[in-house]
Order: C-alpha cells, then structure tokens, then sequence
C-alpha cells in the first residue's frame, strides 16, 4: 500500500519528531519528581550512558526510560507500517536490539534499568504509573538499606 502523503511531506511529518523532552519523557520526569520530592537529584536525558536514560537517579543508580509504543515495538500497541515495510521492519527490529544492549550495558554498570510504555503515561494511566514507581523505590530503598 502506498503512502496517503507525498515522499516530501512524509519527510517533513517525521522531521518533527523529537528524540528527547518528548511528552512522555516529561510525563516520566515528573512523575519521578512527584514520588521522590526534592530528596534526590534527578537527571534528565543523560548522554553520557548507554541508551541515553531519559530519567536518572544518580544516588540510587536508576536509569528510567520512556518507550515509545511505535518505535520500540510495545507488545500491546506494536503494528507494522502498511508503506514503506522494507525500512520499518528492521528499523524496529534494530531499536529493539538497540535497547536491549544498551540495558544490559547499563546493568553491568551496575545500574538498576526500568522502562515505562508511552501508554503508562497518558493523563489517564500516569497516576497509576506514579504509585507503581513509588512501590518500586520504595522496594529498592529498602533492599539497600537492609
């Protein structure tokens, strides 16, 4: 199936896209913000680790990422792209290997590696999503401090 745009278009529309402070990555930021209050420094898009983690609590060694359900293939929402399949599929495929080094990397780094889903961060799933991540610190807080 063709594109319903023109190839010029298409470049334009994807140009758009950002690669960092998208709105569910400061949806995340904030929710992390919200369970730790002003205890702990919070880092946002750290290019200086592996896969970039889009949020990062240095003093817990945390790096938090927010997936995006198209570009890295969420098991609930994933589906192919009806034009253009020769790119997407193993442009897909590629971030999912992407992903998976970059977090193994980082957890032998010592890093504890979560990840949240762009559909756990819309305004109706990111109060949820904020009480799961406190259960979760709150869990890692008290593994380590024994």
């Amino acid at each position: 199936m063709a594109d319903i745009f023109t190839r010029g278009k298409r470049s334009d529309i994807m140009s758009r896209i950002r690669s960092s402070g998208t709105t569910p990555e400061t949806a995340l930021h904030a929710c992390v913000r919200e369970v730790l209050g002003g205890r702990w420094r919070v880092d946002q898009n750290v290019r200086t680790l592996p896969g970039q983690p889009d949020v990062l609590i240095p003093r817990l060694r945390v790096a938090i990422f927010a997936d995006g359900c198209f570009y890295h293939s969420c098991p609930r929402h994933r589906h192919v792209p009806k034009s253009n399949k020769n790119y997407w599929i193993p442009k897909l495929q590629r971030n999912r290997q992407r992903d998976e080094i970059n977090r193994k990397t980082l957890r032998k780094m010592g890093f504890t590696v979560w990840s949240v889903w762009e559909h756990d961060l819309k305004k109706n799933t990111v109060e949820r999503t904020a009480l799961r991540l406190q259960r979760r610190l709150t869990k890692l807080l008290l593994e380590r401090n024994g």
